[in-house]
């Protein structure tokens, strides 16, 4: 490869090698987390370490039910099933007074969250959603289902699905009381 030096290309040969003979999926996003998860035990970084140990788990388990190795696609949305379990987990230990627990689960939230594409800011899911309810020509609530799925596709990955959905019914009331 052009540009990169002779060691470092051996290296990541060497590594995506090994990990196919261990059986561990290759896509770039798990190369990444094992490449990660190697550099957190030599710093010593628990925290990180652990899940991305987790995180490995779960992909692992994925890998088992499909019986095949998880496209990049696949491991990202592994990675947001692992954000959102976390986050359902944040909120139960806060309703029961468990701080310190609740930020454990968030520091392993923004670990999580650096093997996830750049989120969409609430502004351009704004704009998204009302390019896409102006482009079918959806007029109110109702028109609900035929809206989300189109934004899952545009969105793909990059937006928190509840306030997309929050943002999509909201235009469609708007538009049902502009009509």
């Amino acid at each position: 490869t052009p540009g990169l030096p002779a060691n470092l290309v051996s290296s990541t040969v060497r590594l995506a090698s090994s990990m196919r003979s261990y059986g561990i999926a290759t896509s770039a996003i798990s190369e990444r987390i094992y490449s990660d998860l190697q550099g957190a035990m030599r710093t010593g970084d628990a925290q990180r370490r652990d899940t991305l140990r987790m995180l490995r788990s779960a992909l692992h388990n994925q890998e088992i039910e499909l019986r095949r190795e998880l496209s990049d696609e696949e491991v990202q949305d592994v990675v947001e099933r692992q954000v959102k379990q976390r986050r359902k987990a944040v909120e139960m230990f806060r309703q029961g007074g468990r701080v310190e627990l609740a930020d454990q689960e968030e520091a392993e939230i923004r670990i999580l969250i650096d093997y996830l594409p750049a989120q969409l800011t609430a502004e351009e899911l704004q704009e998204i959603v009302t390019a896409k309810v102006a482009e079918l020509g959806l007029h109110g609530p109702r028109d609900m289902g035929k809206l989300m799925p189109e934004l899952l596709t545009a969105t793909a990955g990059r937006a928190d699905r509840k306030l997309l959905s929050a943002l999509a019914k909201e235009e469609l009331q708007r538009q049902a009381t502009v009509t």
